[in-house]
């Protein structure tokens, strides 16, 4: 008896041991590498926004950022999470159009009701004005689910060691005449990136689940995906259900995913793996900006 109270102490204290070494490496993640300063803990009633943002021809993108978080100092409890430069726009929304967004932004308000004064108020709407185009989405973000997501990727990732899965790692790239032209074309256009980019990606996403067909074949997808973010260390650092702010346009979800560098992100994007799965992305609409981090320049 003796003996089985040990061994279950023992077995407590090494996954304690495992869960805070967890939560301290994606926090690590989280604050020094995607510069993201989400809050671990909030109030129940805070309320999130995703800003697309379009500069217009001939402007920094940067500068135009730096304008919008100079006229948000002022408003009371608002907490600037992300902001990150558009590498590249991987998929088009069809409800938003082809639009090639700039920067997005990633805003925390106390509530809706502070986020709904604060864009009424004169300073928001000139600074968002000086961009060509916006696009405003909320969403409702649970800290305690957020919170639990490097865990649950640590149980995944212990499944794989007791069960021995094959590893996806190091990617192993396809030939060059097998990648589609299009995505050699996204790869460019991401290693020009390198300087800020060079130790996070963060993909930011709007999605619209589709069809039950297709719902089924993106769970394949997102478990391949999520199996290999398990064993890299990597993932989602924002998940959330949408909430209409502006215009008509449903979405279901919004999440943002970090990758761990420009570099790593076109490995991916060129590997067997990738490429094997990708097809099985399927969604009823979905906009997915690829950003580097610049929340540290503004």
């Amino acid at each position: 008896m003796r003996l089985v109270l040990v061994v279950l102490v023992f077995a407590l204290v090494a996954a304690a041991a495992a869960m805070l070494w967890q939560h301290r490496r994606y926090l690590h993640v989280r604050r020094d590498l995607a510069q993201d300063r989400q809050p671990l803990l909030y109030g129940g009633s805070s309320f999130h926004v995703l800003t697309f943002l379009h500069v217009r021809d001939g402007e920094d993108v940067i500068d135009a950022v730096r304008g919008l978080h100079a006229s948000t100092r002022g408003l009371a409890g608002v907490r600037w999470v992300y902001a990150g430069k558009v590498a590249l726009n991987g998929n088009a929304s069809s409800q938003l159009g082809e639009v090639d967004w700039s920067a997005v932004v990633l805003l925390q308000y106390p509530s809706l009701e502070a986020y709904e004064e604060a864009a009424r108020t004169e300073g928001y709407r000139r600074a968002l004005a000086r961009f060509a185009e916006s696009y405003s989405q909320g969403f409702a973000r649970s800290p305690w689910i957020n919170l639990m997501i490097p865990q649950g990727l640590l149980v995944r990732r212990m499944q794989q060691v007791v069960t021995r899965e094959p590893s996806s790692f190091p990617f192993e790239s396809v030939a060059e005449g097998e990648l589609p032209e299009r995505a050699r074309g996204f790869l460019e256009r991401l290693r020009a990136e390198r300087a800020l980019g060079a130790n996070a990606v963060v993909v930011a996403n709007l999605v619209k689940r589709g069809t039950p067909a297709q719902q089924a074949a993106d769970r394949g997808y997102v478990g391949r995906m999520m199996g290999a973010m398990a064993e890299g260390g990597y993932g989602p650092l924002h998940l959330g259900r949408a909430v209409r702010v502006e215009g008509d346009h449903d979405f279901d979800a919004v999440a943002l995913v970090y990758y761990p560098g420009v570099d790593f992100f076109a490995d991916m994007v060129r590997s067997r793996f990738f490429q094997g799965i990708i097809d099985g992305k399927q969604l009823g609409d979905t906009q997915a900006s690829i950003t580097v981090p610049i929340l540290d320049r503004l």
